[in-house]
Parts: C-alpha cells; structure tokens; sequence
C-alpha cells in the first residue's frame, strides 16, 4: 500500500475518531455526574472512581413537575409526528407529480419557512393563541413545530414518491384505481423506509425543542428540556439534578433510534444511487 495512501487513512481515522469522542465527552459527562455527590462531581482532581449513587435519580424521579415535563413531551412529539405526517404525505406526493413553475415556487417557499429563525414566528403565534386561550397548551406547541417539521418532511418525503416509477401508477389507473388508492395502497408502501426516517426526525425534533416551548409554555404544558432549567435555581445550579435530567431527554430518544435504525439507515440512503 503506497505511503500517501497509508497517510490518508490515519488523517480520516484520527478525524474521525476525534469527532467521535468530541460527540461522546458531554455524554460520559453527563453518567459521570449522575452518580456522584455534589463533592465528587467537581472534585479538584476529578474523581473517576466512584462508587454509583442513585439519590440524584431518586431525587428526580420524585420530581413532580418535571416527570410531567417529560410527559408533555412526549405527547407534543407523538403530536408532532401525527400531524406532519397527515399533511406531509399527501402534499408530497402531489408536488411529487406536480411540473412547473408552480412545484418550484412551493418548493422554494416551503424552504424559505424552514430556514426562517425560529423568533420570526415565536411572538405573532404568542399573541394569537393567548387570545384564542391556547397559551400554555400542548396544542400550540404542537402547532409550532408544525410550522418546522412539515417543510422538512415534506422535502424528505418528496425525492422517495419521485423515485416511483410512473408506470406502476398508471397501471393501477387502467386497472380503475383512484389518485387516493393509488396513495395508500402502493405508493406508501413502497416508500416505507422513507416515512419511518422522516417520522423519526420529525419526533426528534420535536423532543428536543426548546425556543417555541420556553416562550409558549408557563408551567402546565412545559416540556423537559425547558423543565431542566429548573434545576437552575438562584441560589445555585444542582449539576446533578441536571445530568440525570439530561439522561432522561437523551435516553427515549437513543433507545428508540437504535430500534428501528434499520428503517433509518435504508430511509436516508434510498434514492442516493439510481439505477
């Protein structure tokens, strides 16, 4: 194996070993926080062996509101995903089969919105659903992630449905089946790995939102990553409290994707190499 070739492999190794480890710091720091006291946690030395204590858990686990925090999130990102998908699927697969210059210009609008600040729509929405009574509410909430999640899984579903052949859809029609039969029954199915992955961004997405829920909730509709602050008092911050809380965002999130990261893996990948 030639010299250059050789040097090429370590520089991408060593590249890439240092972006794993700049990833997986914060992680180890998180455990390693965990289960330790307040001492042992900022410790000078650190400590790297302790023994584990799961008071920090306890503690938080007895936390009323932010195990409700952590409800609300779930329920805003099960209704995220919901939603999107009802509107995205469908709008999809008609720009899908749309030509022109009107398919570029909702295209390109739909872009627009997604790149957009989340500020730009954080204190109109504000001011309509506090006096529509909606303030504080899973629904607004899940109305403003709509306005990120759709855009984007729209374009992701988009270049699945294209990669259809039209053949197929047109030989349902001779065979007398409707744009909505031709929808469900062949299109989504062939297409499934791609509604899986878009459905998984759009959840972690969801989950992990912070602007609109720090804005749009007080204290019934607050969320986890919101509800940590709390740990965050004026008197001072329990790291610990945080790090377990932190754990506890982290943890549906990684458990679920490593489930199902087949559908994931062939979602993000369909569509790279036509034949």
């Amino acid at each position: 194996m030639p010299i250059q070739q050789k040097g090429g492999q370590s520089f991408s190794f060593l590249v890439i070993l240092g972006y794993l480890v700049f990833l997986t710091l914060p992680i180890v720091w998180l455990i390693s926080t965990s289960i330790k006291n307040p001492l042992e946690a900022f410790a000078i030395p650190p400590i790297l062996a302790v023994w584990p204590k799961l008071e920090n858990f306890v503690e938080v686990f007895a936390n009323r509101d932010f195990m409700l925090s952590l409800l609300n999130s779930f329920m805003v990102a099960l209704g995220t995903v919901i939603c999107t998908m009802v509107v995205s699927l469908p709008a999809a697969y008609g720009l899908a089969r749309l030509r022109g210059l009107l398919k570029n210009s909702i295209l390109s609008w739909l872009l627009l919105t997604r790149a957009a600040p989340g500020m730009i729509y954080v204190i109109p929405y504000f001011l309509v659903f506090g006096r529509l009574g909606l303030d504080d509410t899973r629904i607004a909430l899940v109305v403003m992630n709509l306005i990120y999640t759709i855009p984007l899984v729209t374009w992701m579903l988009l270049s699945f449905f294209e990669d259809i052949p039209l053949s197929v859809e047109e030989s349902a029609k001779v065979d007398g089946a409707s744009n909505w039969q031709i929808l469900t029954k062949i299109a989504l199915p062939i297409i499934r790995p791609g509604i899986v992955s878009s459905a998984i961004l759009a959840f972690i997405f969801s989950w992990n939102e912070f602007l609109f829920a720090l804005v749009m909730t007080k204290k019934v509709a607050r969320t986890a990553p919101v509800s940590i602050v709390n740990f965050m008092a004026y008197e001072g911050t329990n790291w610990n409290h945080v790090a377990v809380g932190g754990i506890l965002i982290l943890l549906p999130v990684l458990l679920f994707s490593i489930a199902i990261r087949k559908y994931l893996v062939r979602g993000m990948t369909a569509g790279a190499v036509k034949g």
